[in-house]
């Protein structure tokens, strides 16, 4: 049994935790103040949103999987995952606490995983949210890799009201659109000489 400490972090729909006694795993639970529309989205369409995000885990390309967060444990009102540390033994912190980055190492990685999502064809929606889905995992201090921690949007549930996303060009459209504005909030341009 996981039980949570100190809050973390939340998203639109979860909230995260530290797990108590283990500094290496967080707990993701569903946010009780939710508003109406999101209360209806999860009921009817994302009941088992914790173990669908397992099976998308557990299903992913073993090429990808270097790139997402593991999954310890999911049932329906609890998701574990293990937290990315850096090389110093500090948590990771999300891009968009980075703001601009400059480092390529990272940013190859980043088209890594864009290209090997278009080869496998999947359309994640949220990987690339406002920098708050993907953490900078220090290795060293030369080199940074992305690590995602949050994955459960993909496809048409995800936005149910899109009709369009029925259609996968349309989704990958839209997984573009939102690599392009991840980009062009966090990479910061090389400086070159005229």
């Amino acid at each position: 049994m996981y039980k949570p400490a100190e809050k973390i972090g939340e998203g639109n729909f979860r909230e995260c935790f530290a797990v108590e006694g283990d500094p290496g795993l967080c707990i993701k639970r569903i946010r009780h103040d939710l508003g109406f529309l999101q209360r209806l989205q999860v009921w009817i369409l994302r009941r088992r949103m914790n173990e669908e995000e397992r099976k998308i885990y557990d299903n992913l390309p073993e090429e990808l999987k270097q790139y997402f967060n593991p999954i310890v444990d999911a049932s329906v009102n609890n998701l574990v995952t293990e937290r990315p540390y850096d090389y110093d033994g500090q948590h990771s912190r999300l891009v968009r606490d980075y703001g601009k980055i400059s480092h390529e190492g990272f940013w190859l990685h980043v088209e890594e995983i864009v290209r090997l999502l278009d080869k496998h064809r999947i359309w994640f929606f949220d990987i690339f949210h406002l920098g708050a889905n993907m953490f900078v995992q220090r290795l060293s201090e030369t080199e940074w890799k992305p690590v995602i921690v949050d994955y459960k949007h993909i496809g048409w549930k995800s936005f149910p009201l899109q009709f369009n996303l029925l259609f996968d060009s349309e989704k990958r459209k839209k997984f573009y659109r939102n690599y392009r504005r991840f980009k062009a909030r966090f990479r910061k341009k090389k400086t070159g000489s005229a």
